[in-house]
C-alpha cells in the first residue's frame, strides 16, 4: 500500500496529529513482503537478542497469550511489531504497557517501558502528552472489540534499517545529510480491542522511503519544508534531525521554485 503523502505532509505548520481513521485488520496483518525478508529479519534478531525485543509482565501472561493467538489466527508469518496495553476502561486509569514483541522499534526499548502507563511511555516526546494525552486516553476508552483503527507517524533517518533499538547505537543524521542519503521512516500503526480481556492491541509496521524520491512527488516537497521549518527545536532534537534540517530544507527548496524559507 502506497503511503498517502499529501495527508502526511500537508501545507500546514507541524503539529502532533491524532490522524486516526478506520482500518482493515486483514490488510494490516497479512504479509506484504513477498520476498519474505522482513520475517527473516525479525527471526534473526529474535534468535540473537530475544531479551531486547520480547517482554511481558508475569501477571499478564494470559493476556499476552490471547494476543498471540489473535495474531496467529490471521497470519503465521507475522511482519508487524505488536504490544498490548491494559484496557483503560477503569475510570480515568491510564492504560499500562503489559508486553509484546517489538523487533523494529524507532529508538526505544520494549523491556524498558514495560509496566509503565501510556503517559510515561509517551513522556520522552516533547509536547506530545500536552497536545494529545487526554485525546489519546479518551479515544482508547472508546475503542470497541473487533474494530480496527490506523494512523501513521513519520521521522527521518540516516539509514533504511528496520531495527532501531537503542542498544545498536546506530549513527543518526548530521549537518552533512542530503536528500539522497536521508530516509523517511514511516510507522503505520494499528489499534483494536481484544475480546476476552478487553485489552488494547497495538500494531506497528515500519517502512522506509528515500526522501529524495518522495520530494519529487507533486506538491510534497513544500509540505515537508513547512513541517521541518515549523517543527519545535525540542521535537526536532528528539527525532534526531535538528542538525540535519537546515541543509535538508535548503536542498528541498531547490526543488520548489516558489518556496519561501524561514531562514532556518
Amino acid at each position: 500500500m502506497s503511503p498517502d503523502w499529501p495527508r502526511l505532509f500537508p501545507l500546514e505548520d507541524y503539529r502532533f496529529p491524532m490522524g486516526l481513521r478506520r482500518g482493515n485488520i486483514a490488510a494490516f496483518w497479512h504479509p506484504q513482503d513477498g520476498s519474505g525478508q522482513m520475517v527473516k529479519e525479525r527471526q534473526r534478531w529474535l534468535e540473537k537478542d530475544r531479551q531486547h525485543y520480547v517482554a511481558e509482565l508475569a501477571e499478564a501472561a494470559p493476556i499476552l497469550q490471547e494476543a498471540r493467538a489473535w495474531v496467529q489466527k490471521i497470519t503465521t508469518q507475522c511482519e508487524p511489531d505488536w504490544a498490548v496495553l491494559s484496557s483503560g476502561l477503569e475510570g480515568d486509569v491510564d492504560p499500562v504497557l503489559l508486553g509484546g514483541e517489538v523487533v523494529f522499534p524507532s529508538g526505544w526499548s520494549l523491556p524498558a517501558k514495560l509496566g509503565q502507563p501510556l503517559e510515561s511511555v509517551h513522556g520522552p516526546v516533547p509536547g506530545l502528552q500536552t497536545a494529545l494525552g487526554k485525546s489519546i486516553s479518551a479515544f482508547l476508552r472508546r475503542v470497541e472489540v473487533g474494530s480496527a483503527w490506523e494512523r501513521e507517524n513519520w521521522g527521518l533517518g540516516a539509514d533504511a534499517e528496520l531495527n532501531h533499538h537503542p542498544s545498536r547505537l546506530l549513527p543518526g543524521l548530521t549537518a552533512r545529510a542530503s536528500l539522497a542519503d536521508t530516509w523517511i521512516r514511516l510507522e503505520r500503526q494499528f489499534l483494536t480491542r481484544l475480546p476476552v480481556f478487553k485489552t488494547i492491541l497495538f500494531g506497528i509496521r515500519v517502512s522506509h522511503h528515500r526522501l529524495e524520491e518522495v520530494a519529487r512527488l507533486p506538491r510534497i516537497a513544500a509540505g515537508i519544508i513547512r513541517a521541518l521549518e515549523t517543527m519545535p527545536d525540542a521535537v526536532a532534537e528528539y527525532k534526531g534531525l535538528l542538525e540535519a534540517r537546515v541543509g535538508l530544507v535548503q536542498e528541498l527548496q531547490l526543488t520548489v521554485p516558489d518556496a519561501s524559507g524561514s531562514g532556518l
